[in-house]
């Protein structure tokens, strides 16, 4: 019976040490939030003008707004999973979210997301493409977040549409069309 009992403490000693350990090694290694500045593209006339060009072009700060602000809007995740905080980079059509999460409203999880931007007129289609928790890539089945539609042409005035989009290193370009 004694050695029963120093096995099971034994067992529950392991146990208690290697979900301690787990917790440590997912825990976020900044903290991030989800506020963000409105982003108005008719604000940026000014550099039309200057520039003679029916375009805007999109900064990655601009883009980090954007995808908060729809981040903001859809921060419960499957899995009882919610996001707490991002930051992203863009690279061309790809966009990588460091993003905090907490798992049942009590363990902070730090991850990479990563997405694939597409624009599908008149929306840029923000596609969930993989998720990593430090360098351990999550099975595609434990985390799979919905594509999420950026209306583009609901950040510009009424008389102006959206012709096409490029991605670009560390901007997205739009060239605009008048709507008649």
């Amino acid at each position: 019976m004694k050695k029963l009992m120093i096995f099971i403490v034994v067992v529950i000693l392991v146990l208690a040490v290697g979900l301690l350990s787990l917790v440590s090694y997912v825990k976020p290694s900044e903290a991030m939030d989800l506020n963000y500045q409105e982003v108005a593209i008719s604000g940026k006339i000014a550099d039309i003008i200057k520039n003679r060009k029916l375009e805007v072009v999109l900064t990655e700060q601009d883009i980090n707004n954007i995808v908060k602000k729809q981040l903001a809007a859809h921060s419960t995740l499957p899995n009882d999973l919610m996001i707490e905080g991002a930051k992203l980079r863009l690279n061309g059509s790809q966009l990588e979210a460091d993003v905090n999460l907490r798992w049942r409203e009590q363990i902070p999880i730090g991850a990479t997301v990563l997405f694939a931007l597409d624009w599908s007129p008149p929306n840029i289609e923000v596609r969930h493409v993989g998720t990593q928790i430090k360098d351990k890539q999550l099975p595609s089945d434990w985390l799979q977040l919905a594509p999420v539609q950026i209306p583009l042409e609901s950040y510009l005035p009424q008389l102006v549409g959206v012709k096409h989009v490029a991605f670009e290193n560390q901007a997205i370009r739009i060239d605009l069309k008048l709507l008649r």
